[in-house]
């Protein structure tokens, strides 16, 4: 009896082990899925669509949204060529498909955070903000207790000594590749030779911040303007207009819009065109109003105009009187932001959204469909056959 018993429990472990073995692949994935706070369910459905798409890797769709686009597009395309693109069953898993996307999206950029300048490799790019001194270019040629960072300079020229560098509080962005831009604060504490080359030694930092793409600069201004209403589709971007026109004053101003204040009561989602003249340059702005901000008690409106079109020199024109007003401390991060953002393409990456922007022909449902408690998988993933 006893030997019978024996014989029966290695049966059973050469079969579990068996089972282990084959389906190995699809427990790391149910696995990793709740790991990840996914439902059983919304993990199930996963697995299908990864088999479905032939993934090579079905872990991917943990990670890569790009591989995610991929199962969506084939699920799109199947369902049109069967003609039930607009079911019901279909709808609502692509809905809850692109609820997964955004899940998967937010998991994988959490896992490519920076929490320590510790872990920079050598050859780092590095954009550094000495205060009152401008923005200078800099490398990591070592990082440890401390990071090593080379001389830093100015279009290649060494225009601070080493010694100046010292005890002195700097700003360091950086692009780091495949990831996003950072910043932060740290201090030189010493100046010195570091493999035969000048050099810097700083603090590490564990408090670092993402940088956010960088926007237009605007600045407070005090201008006067003529407001004309576009009233073409396809509206005369050379024509200056000379009648007809509405007075009113800028009070802030960058190359991608303007604050409006105009007498009366404004209305949002209107096409217009600024006229006015900035330094000696005439400048027309083409564009629309997005809000508006009515002071009843005193009859006017400030309208947020957002441009759609200026021609390159009118545009240099704005850049040229905003660059000149702003103070000097934000044309230092603006400056530092933008050779960021030269290092991130010349690393050949992009600048990452909250978000990425779906393929073409992959457009989100705005609606909210109705949930059939009855209905299964693989019922919904029978349409698409």
């Amino acid at each position: 009896m006893s030997v019978i018993i024996v014989l029966a429990a290695a049966v059973f472990i050469l079969v579990f082990i068996r089972l282990m073995v084959v389906f190995k692949d699809k427990i790391s994935f149910f696995s990793t899925g709740l790991d990840n706070s996914f439902k059983f369910g919304e993990v199930s459905v996963l697995w299908k669509l990864a088999k479905q798409c032939d993934l090579e890797d079905p872990m991917s769709l943990y990670v890569s949204v790009p591989a995610l686009n991929r199962c969506i597009s084939s699920v799109i395309t199947k369902a049109r060529h069967n003609g039930t693109e607009n079911s019901f069953k279909v709808q609502n898993f692509l809905a809850r498909l692109y609820k997964f996307r955004t899940r998967i999206a937010l998991v994988a950029d959490g896992k490519r955070g920076l929490d320590s300048t510790q872990s920079l490799q050598k050859g780092q790019r590095l954009r550094i903000i000495l205060p009152g001194k401008g923005v200078f270019f800099a490398r990591i040629l070592n990082s440890g207790h401390e990071m090593v960072i080379s001389l830093p300079r100015q279009k290649d020229v060494i225009t601070v000594a080493p010694e100046e560098w010292v005890h002195q509080q700097i700003h360091v962005y950086f692009w780091r590749k495949g990831d996003a831009g950072y910043v932060f604060d740290s201090e030189v504490g010493k100046a010195g030779i570091f493999l035969g080359q000048d050099a810097l030694f700083i603090r590490n930092s564990n408090q670092l911040l993402r940088t956010q793409k960088r926007q237009s600069i605007r600045c407070a201004c005090q201008i006067y303007a003529e407001m004309f209403m576009i009233k073409t589709a396809e509206p005369d971007y050379t024509k200056v207009d000379n009648e007809g026109g509405f007075r009113c004053l800028l009070e802030d101003i960058s190359e991608d819009g303007a604050l409006i204040r105009i007498g009366g009561k404004g209305k949002p989602n209107v096409q217009i065109k600024l006229q006015f003249t900035l330094d000696e340059v005439f400048v027309m702005m083409f564009g629309v109003i997005r809000s508006v901000e009515f002071n009843a008690a005193m009859n006017q409106s400030r309208l947020h105009f957002e441009c759609k079109h200026i021609e390159p020199n009118m545009k240099n024109a704005v850049l040229s009187f905003v660059y000149n007003v702003i103070p000097q401390e934000q044309k230092e991060v603006h400056e530092a932001l933008s050779a960021t953002e030269e290092d991130m393409t010349e690393a050949g990456d992009s600048a990452p959204a909250q978000e990425e922007p779906l393929p073409e022909g992959m457009e989100q449902p705005e609606f909210t469909i109705p949930v059939d408690d009855n209905e299964t998988e693989e019922e919904i993933l029978k349409e698409l056959e």
